[in-house]
């Protein structure tokens, strides 16, 4: 459904006492959505797989042709397959509008 779209990833806070905050936004494009486990894997295309923090909870902008939306959640895996830099991101809560900050219902 998400597959292709366009990505902006941000680091919303810090949960490692000793981590690093990082304010960077990260470049990512949905590789695969799979809305039964609540996951998004996204490929991140210009950052080292070692940039993103596993120990961090994210925000996660999603470009569609028809709105802007975002998720939150935690980077539960990071890997490289096919030539690709990965990212098993796990949501929390759903998807929202950002120009309505209303909930939106999964979509299958």
């Amino acid at each position: 459904m998400y597959e292709g779209n366009p990505v902006d990833l941000r680091m919303e806070k810090n949960i490692s006492a000793d981590g690093i905050f990082d304010d960077s936004t990260r470049q990512c494009r949905v590789h695969k959505y799979d809305p039964e486990e609540d996951n998004i894997y996204l490929e991140l295309k210009e950052d080292e797989l070692t940039a993103i923090s596993l120990d961090a909870k994210y925000r996660c902008y999603i470009s569609t042709k028809t709105e802007l939306l975002y998720c939150t959640g935690v980077v539960k895996e990071r890997y490289c397959m096919e030539n690709k830099n990965l990212l098993k991101f796990r949501i929390e809560n759903g998807f929202y509008n950002v120009y309505e900050g209303k909930s939106i219902a999964k979509r299958a």
